[in-house]
């Protein structure tokens, strides 16, 4: 039995009892534990997001232009997670002789790079 099934036998016997001014106060009480628990959730939820941002920004590695996550093969844009902590692919745009060309669809930033050996994964 939880905290807020303990309150509600609580003030059913009140109820019964016939104290209305007791009744009154344990359903306040009631709804103070169900915002506690609201909020318990809350942050329960908020946690477990900031530990999977942390999870992810310690995995994250820059090997310039890009950054790169282990694994994924498309490279972050570095503008956009140095901005404003957003990850975002690049875009493969096309390959010549000078080298790679990408494109950030979200900061509209255009990247070269020299050869394909930039790509540490």
């Amino acid at each position: 039995m939880g905290v807020l099934d303990d309150v509600k036998e609580i003030g059913d016997l009140i109820k019964k009892a016939g104290d209305i001014e007791l009744y009154r106060r344990i359903v306040k009480l009631e709804g103070e534990v169900i915002d506690l628990t609201r909020d318990k959730r809350y942050l329960e939820e908020k946690n477990e997001e900031l530990q999977r941002e942390l999870r992810f920004r310690g995995a994250l590695e820059f090997k310039g232009p890009f950054y790169w996550l282990k694994g994924d093969g498309v490279p972050y844009c570095p503008k956009c997670w140095e901005d404003n902590a957003k990850p975002v692919h690049v875009i493969y745009s096309h390959r010549n002789p000078h080298g790679e060309y990408w494109r950030c669809a979200i900061c509209r930033t255009d990247f070269t790079t020299h050869s394909v050996a930039n790509r540490p994964y």
